[in-house]
């Protein structure tokens, strides 16, 4: 059976319902085709607002506790300041949870990590991108 990834861009100011929209859409695509690791590339976006992250943490999270996935790469500027940080937020909220979650600062290093040990057991990989300027 192949295991696909799923890789998510945001670039820039990302409006509340432009966000959540993309945010289920992905969360849908991860159940329907048990995808197994995802990225998640918001090196280029801006400050999310606090009701967008207390959103994430109390409907997404849940969601995606229950999914396929195994591993999920961070795709964050080390410089980001006010960036949502789920790291925090998950672990603040979460006391475990069911897929590995690790943070980069490029691509290569991401899919590098994702491969190894991978619970893409043949390595294929399905990138479906969103980039929202």
């Amino acid at each position: 059976m192949n295991r696909y990834s799923v890789h998510i861009t945001y670039n820039g100011f990302v409006s509340s319902n432009t966000f959540r929209q993309s945010i289920l859409s992905v969360v849908e695509f991860i159940t329907s085709n048990k995808i197994e690791a995802g990225i998640y590339d918001i090196r280029r976006m801006h400050s999310l607002p606090p009701q967008d992250q207390d959103w994430f943490i109390d409907e997404v999270l849940p969601l995606l506790l229950r999914t396929s996935l195994k591993k999920v790469a961070i795709l964050e500027s080390f410089s980001g300041l006010g960036q949502l940080n789920l790291n925090h937020l998950v672990y603040c909220q979460f006391l475990s949870i069911p897929f590995e979650m690790q943070y980069f600062e490029d691509i290569a290093s991401s899919l590098q990590w994702i491969s190894q040990t991978s619970c893409l057991e043949e390595k294929y990989s399905f990138s479906s991108s969103i980039s929202l300027n």
